[in-house]
Formats: C-alpha cells, sequence, structure tokens
C-alpha cells in the first residue's frame, strides 16, 4: 500500500507539473502571438504612409519631371535590373522590402498609361520597444500574481489534506471516539477516504452481523451516506443524509437533479468505483459523490456525500478576480499602445503640443496601470500576523493629507480638520495608512471643484472613532449595498484613474485589524465613511 501510494503522489505530481508547463507555455506563446500583431500592425501602418508618399512623388514627378527630392526618395530608370523591379514587371502593384532597420517601397510611375520610371523611398522603420515593454511587464505580472496564488492555494490545501487524514486515521484507530467532517474537496482526501471505505468493508466482513454493524457504523459520520441495492432501493441512510435530503427509500429523491440520478444508475448497471461533483440547485450546494460497491453485501452500494461548496466558492472567486484583472489591465494598455501608435507615425504631422499631450497620457496610463497591479498584489496578500504598534491617528491623518495636497489644490477643496492631536492607539502602521489614504483619495475623487470634504476623529472610553464626509454626489441604495466589492465603481465616469479595489482593501485591512466601517449617503448631497477600532 505504501508503494502504491508513493507512485500515486508521483504521479500526481508529474501530472501538476505538466500542467503548469503546459499552460505557462501557451501563455508564452500568447504574448509573443500579441507582440507580433503590434509589430506588424506597425510595418502595415509604416507601409501604408510611405505608400501615400511614394504616390504624391509620382504625382510630382508627372507635372515636373526635373523635380530634385532628398536622398530617401531614388527614381528609377524602365530599364533598372532589381528584384523589386523584377517583381513590379510580374505583375506586382508595389514591391516592400523590409530590413533589420529600413522600410523600402517601390513603386511603378505612369505617365497617360506608359511606364516612364519607378519611385523607390526607405525610411526608417517604427520602434516598437516601448510597446513590447510594457506588453512583456504586464504579462509578467499577471503570470508572477497567478503563481503567487498557486502557491499559497497549495499550502493551504496541502495542510489541510495533513489535518484531514490525520482525522481519517483517528477514526479508523477508535470509529467510536471519533467525529469526521469534510467541508473541502481534495484529490489525497478522496485516497484517505478510499481507505476508510477498505475500513468500512473489513469491519462488514469481520463478523455474522455484517450489515448491522455497517449500518450502525455510518451512523457516526456528520455528512450525508445511504446504501442502495441495483434495484434503486436506499437500504440504509445516516442522520445527516436524512437531514439533508430526506428519508426516503427511492433514488426517485434526486428526480430535480437528472445528472445525480443518472449518475447512480449508471452505477447499478455497472457496479464500481466513482466519483463526481455535482451542483443541487434546490439547495444552492455541491457535493463530490463518491459511490463504491461493498463487498461484503452483494448488489448493494455505498455513496457518500462530501460538501464542496466553499471550496466551490472560494474556486469561483478566484476565477472571477483573475478575469476582473485581466479586463482592468486591457483599458490602460489599449491606450497606451494607441498613443505610441499615434507618436511613432504620425510624429512629424503632430504638433509640438499635441505629442506632449499624448506623452502625458502615457505617463498617465502607465501610472494607472502600475497602482492596478500594486493593488492587486495587496488583495491578494494573505492575511498574517501584524505588527502592531503605538501610533498617532491624527499624525497619520495629517500626512496623508500632505501627500494630496496636489490634487486638493487643483480641486480647489475646503478640508476641514476636526479632532485632538495625539490621538494614540495601537495598530500596523501600513494597513492604517492603506485605509486612510484609500478613504481620503475616495472623497478627494468623488467631490467637485471647490466642494467641502470634514475629516474628524476623537476616542471614546476604548474605542477610537474616524469619519471622512464629502459633499460629491452620493450613492444610491443599490451602490451603497455594493461600494466595497472588488472592481465596483459607483459611476466609472467620475473615476476614470481608480482601480476599483480601494474600498475592498479598506474593508480587508480592517478585517485583519478588527475594525469597522460604515457608510451613510444621501443622493446628491455627500457621502461619510466612519470608521471604529
Amino acid at each position: 500500500m505504501g508503494i502504491s501510494s508513493l507512485k500515486t503522489k508521483q504521479l500526481k505530481r508529474k501530472f501538476k507539473i505538466s500542467k503548469l508547463l503546459i499552460f505557462s507555455g501557451v501563455y508564452i506563446l500568447t504574448t509573443a502571438v500579441v507582440i507580433i500583431f503590434l509589430n506588424q500592425h506597425t510595418t502595415a501602418i509604416d507601409t501604408d504612409n510611405l505608400m501615400v508618399r511614394a504616390y504624391a512623388v509620382s504625382d510630382i514627378l508627372k507635372k515636373n519631371p526635373d523635380t530634385k527630392f532628398d536622398e530617401s526618395v531614388i527614381v528609377l530608370p524602365t530599364n533598372t535590373d532589381s528584384k523589386a523591379v523584377d517583381n513590379i514587371k510580374n505583375g506586382a502593384k508595389f514591391t516592400r522590402t523590409l530590413t533589420k532597420t529600413n522600410l523600402t517601397i517601390t513603386v511603378p510611375n505612369y505617365q497617360e498609361a506608359i511606364l516612364k520610371n519607378y519611385v523607390q523611398i526607405t525610411r526608417q522603420r517604427s520602434s516598437d520597444n516601448a510597446v513590447n515593454t510594457i506588453i512583456i511587464i504586464f504579462a509578467a505580472s499577471i503570470y508572477l500574481i497567478w503563481i503567487f496564488q498557486l502557491y499559497k492555494s497549495a499550502k493551504k490545501l496541502h495542510q489541510f489534506e495533513i489535518d484531514t487524514i490525520a482525522k481519517i486515521k483517528n477514526i479508523r484507530r477508535s470509529p467510536l471516539t471519533q467525529s469526521y467532517l469534510i467541508s473541502e474537496n481534495d484529490d489525497k482526501v478522496t485516497t484517505a477516504l478510499n481507505h476508510l471505505g477498505e475500513t468500512i468493508q473489513h469491519q462488514a466482513e469481520s463478523s455474522t452481523p455484517a450489515k448491522k454493524n455497517l449500518y450502525e457504523f455510518i451512523e457516526l459520520f456528520e455528512f450525508p451516506i445511504f446504501i442502495y441495492d441495483i434495484k434503486g432501493t436506499i437500504r440504509r441512510s445516516n442522520a445527516s443524509f436524512k437531514n439533508e435530503f430526506a428519508d426516503t427509500k427511492n433514488l426517485d429523491i434526486f428526480s430535480p437533479y437528472s445528472d445525480v440520478l443518472q449518475f447512480l444508475v449508471n452505477k447499478m448497471l455497472k457496479p464500481g468505483q466513482q466519483e463526481r461533483t455535482f451542483y443541487f440547485e434546490h439547495i444552492n450546494a455541491y457535493y463530490t459523490v463518491n459511490v463504491r460497491p461493498i463487498q461484503a453485501l452483494d448488489h448493494r452500494l455505498m455513496v457518500t456525500m462530501i460538501d464542496v461548496t466553499t471550496y466551490k466558492a472560494t474556486t469561483l472567486a478566484h476565477n472571477d478576480f483573475i478575469a476582473n484583472v485581466s479586463h482592468d489591465l486591457k483599458t490602460p494598455l489599449a491606450a497606451i499602445a494607441g498613443f505610441a501608435d499615434i507618436l511613432a507615425n504620425d510624429q512629424e504631422k503632430l504638433a509640438p503640443d499635441a505629442a506632449k499631450k499624448f506623452a502625458k497620457h502615457i505617463v498617465k496610463e502607465t501610472r494607472r496601470l502600475s497602482k492596478l497591479v500594486a493593488d492587486t498584489l495587496e488583495m491578494t496578500r494573505q492575511p498574517k500576523h501584524l505588527k502592531k504598534i503605538k501610533l498617532d491617528l491624527a499624525g497619520q491623518i495629517d500626512d496623508v493629507l500632505t501627500n494630496f495636497e496636489l490634487p486638493i489644490s487643483e480641486k480647489r477643496l475646503l478640508v476641514t480638520r476636526q479632532y485632538e492631536p495625539k490621538l494614540y492607539f495601537k495598530s500596523n502602521e501600513k494597513h492604517l495608512y492603506a485605509i486612510l489614504k484609500n478613504l481620503i483619495e475616495n472623497a478627494i475623487n468623488y467631490t467637485p471643484d471647490g466642494g467641502k470634504i470634514f475629516i474628524a476623529a476623537s476616542k471614546q472610553s476604548d474605542t477610537l472613532i474616524f469619519s471622512i464626509s464629502d459633499n460629491g454626489p452620493g450613492l444610491t441604495a443599490i451602490e451603497e449595498s455594493r461600494i466595497f466589492e472588488r472592481f465596483y465603481r459607483a459611476d466609472d465616469t467620475r473615476d476614470s484613474e481608480g482601480t476599483g479595489l480601494g474600498l475592498a482593501i479598506v474593508k480587508k485591512n480592517l478585517a485583519e485589524l478588527g475594525g469597522h466601517i460604515d457608510v451613510v449617503s444621501v443622493l446628491g448631497k455627500g457621502t461619510t465613511f466612519t470608521v471604529t477600532f
């Protein structure tokens, strides 16, 4: 058994590594395809621009054949012997030649349907280094976030399986004095359950009243278990099954779940051990259903049902989070690529002020991209023991306000502070700063130009209270109920630079610090956030 288990672990490890390598390969390939596509797009734009210039030169030559051009333009006679000219003679409308640094276009010059000569123009290719670098940084950031999450999940699941297997071993040693409850799903847990099933079978075979012993034994477990025969009759079920589903003798109890019923019927026709996870819509829960034949009792099968709803919810939330991050990263990246393309291909046509404006947009979107990555890392950070030191809340508020002096001044905001100095309490400095920063930044963003912000702090007994109010547009009832959700914005048009994670980070940090936040908002009047420690 030990050797077999070791081989199984090795196979699973190789399989997981193989899946990781496949995903990494596909991810790298996708990134390379994106870079190649953008480079080809840039080359196509360069070609179009050069074609326009070439035809413009042809028009000038038709009117004035003796016109002199700069060194980038060459007029080739009709008897020119070159590959580019040969291609045109063979039917091509034009010829494009690419080198590492230059792009050359050759077009025929007709006058009154007669070929007079060939126009050849050469220019330096546009550089894609900036856009390529941004794409690589973005792709690497997402990949590192995914690897970090994968490592944390694997670590958590590893600890879970160790604890669960230990419980199961205790059950096998002394089933009458131990209880067993599983709320998550994992392959190694399934292996341990298989061992438990073998123990149950051995116990059923160990004495004459095997059936009775088995029926009594399944009552010890706190997850649903039932035994049915090849006729579809439930012969025995434990209390947990009766509470979760029904006290019945008929498999028709699963009629609302046709996939589950079909799975159980198939095992009647072809007995054998199998496991699948199903969604039970009527009770809004996921269960892993394990069916195995009972060797000691002919033509009977035992079904164990493990609630994995929490695990599924965690998995779905993680996938949604990654999807939202990926979606929000596309906007600043597309903006950066667009402005960079304009600067690269139309720089000669742009006024100096316009070029400067586009460059500022690139810097702005790059900062937004960086902030989103930073906020994402903050949201995915796993809780750990926080070092708390004596902090002055008033001083912390003043420090944050100092960092926002520029946007406060630009919007001409009146910030009123009402608190006593030296409001000392123990907290984590980094967490507290993030809470204050996001709340104050939120107030600045949503307060109109010339508006007012009121900040208050006080200490009542052992409770410290901090509030920040604005006279912004306020929130609807729906917005107020969702304001702390990840990536939720009350109004995207009002906070184009926000990541949608600020208030979610506030709530997360407060939960880790043992604090609480309330929000009161009046539509058209403003919003007040109140934090208590």
